[in-house]
C-alpha cells in the first residue's frame, strides 16, 4: 500500500467553496479521492450531541526491523517518545505500537502492541494506520481524541492535559511547534508565516505528529472510513480534509510536539529531505535561553 496522492491546492480550494456552496456531492463527483468521498459523506451528517472526550489515542506505526540499519536507533528513539507518553500530566491515553517487531517497550497498561502480518515491499506505514484505525476501538475509551504519531517524535508534558480541557468537538492542529536537528544540537521554531518571518512553515506542514481528530460512540461509522482514508495521505491534507468534512480543526499556537531528525533513521533524510529541514532549523533557530532551558523539564 502507498501513500494516496495529495489533491493539488487550487483543487482542494475549488472544492471547499463547492462544497460550501452545496455544489460537490460525494455522490455526484466522480473526479475525488476516497478521502474526500467520506468526507463529503459525513459533511452531510447531522452530528449527534458529543459527550466529553475522556482520553487520547496516540497512533504509532513503527518501522520493522528489516528496513533499517540500526534497530537499537529505532528502540531508542521509540523509548524517548514514550517516555514523554508516561510523563504526562493527564494520564487518561493510550498508545498502540503498529510493526513486524515487537520492540522493548515499558511495562505499562496504556501501551499496546499491534502485531502486523502482512507482507508489503517499500514504505508499509500506510498499511500500519489503516490497521491501527481498524484496531483502536478495542482498547480506547469510547469518546476522545486519536492522533497519528511518529515513533521519534517527542509530546509536551501537558498535551494531553490541554486536549482535554479545551474539549474541541473536531479536534486540533499543530501550528506552533519544535523542529530538532539532533546532529547539529539546535532547535527551529515552526509556525505559521508573520509579517517579520513570512517565509517560515507551520508545523503541521513539517511533522505528521501533528493533527488530532475527535471520535464519538454517537458518531456514525463513516467517521472511521473517514480517517482511515485521511491517514492514507501526507500531514499537510489533514487540515483541509477535516475542513471538507465540515470539522475544521482548532489550531493550537502552544509547542506541544517536538519533531526530531538526524537521529540516523529518518525517512524524510531517505526522500532527501533533511537539507531542507536544517536550513529551516537555521533560519528559525530559537536562541532564547530560558526558552531552550524549558525543553528538557518538558519533553523528556
Amino acid at each position: 500500500m502507498q501513500q494516496t496522492p495529495a489533491t493539488p491546492k487550487t483543487r482542494r480550494w475549488c472544492n471547499l467553496v463547492l462544497a460550501r456552496l452545496g455544489i460537490l456531492q460525494a455522490d455526484l463527483s466522480v473526479d475525488l479521492k476516497a478521502s474526500e468521498h467520506f468526507a463529503l459523506l459525513l459533511r452531510k451528517k447531522k452530528r449527534s450531541r458529543t459527550s466529553r472526550a475522556s482520553q487520547v489515542v496516540f497512533l504509532l506505526p513503527l518501522v520493522r526491523r528489516a528496513q533499517v540499519s540500526d534497530w537499537s536507533i529505532v528502540e531508542g528513539n521509540l523509548s524517548k517518545t514514550l517516555k514523554c507518553l508516561l510523563k504526562q500530566t493527564n494520564p487518561n491515553w493510550v498508545a498502540i505500537i503498529c510493526s513486524q517487531d515487537k520492540p522493548n517497550m515499558p511495562d505499562d497498561r496504556r501501551i499496546h502492541f499491534l502485531q502486523y502480518e502482512t507482507s508489503i515491499r517499500g514504505n508499509d506505514k500506510w498499511a500500519k494506520l489503516a490497521e491501527l484505525i481498524n484496531y483502536f476501538p478495542k482498547v480506547a475509551k469510547p469518546s476522545g481524541y486519536v492522533m497519528t504519531f511518529d515513533a521519534d517524535d517527542l509530546a509536551h508534558r501537558d498535551l494531553v492535559h490541554t486536549f482535554l480541557t479545551i474539549q474541541h468537538p473536531n479536534g486540533y492542529l499543530i501550528d506552533h511547534g519544535i523542529v530538532h536537528d539532533i546532529s547539529a544540537g539546535t532547535f527551529g521554531q515552526a509556525g505559521s508565516p508573520t509579517l517579520d518571518q513570512p517565509l517560515r512553515k507551520p508545523f503541521w506542514k513539517l511533522c505528521g505528529s501533528c493533527a488530532t481528530f475527535r471520535y464519538d460512540p454517537n458518531e456514525h461509522k463513516l467517521l472511521q472510513d473517514f480517517l482511515r482514508a485521511t491517514f492514507q495521505h501526507e500531514h499537510r491534507m489533514f487540515p483541509y480534509l477535516a475542513s471538507l468534512a465540515g470539522r475544521p480543526l482548532h489550531s493550537l499556537k502552544d509547542n506541544l510536539v517536538i519533531y526530531e531528525f538526524n537521529h540516523g533513521e529518518n525517512f524524510g533524510l531517505r526522500r532527501n529531505r533533511g537539507n531542507y529541514k536544517s536550513r529551516f532549523v537555521e533560519r528559525y533557530r530559537i536562541k532564547d535561553t530560558s526558552v531552550l532551558k524549558e525543553l528538557p523539564k518538558n519533553f523528556s
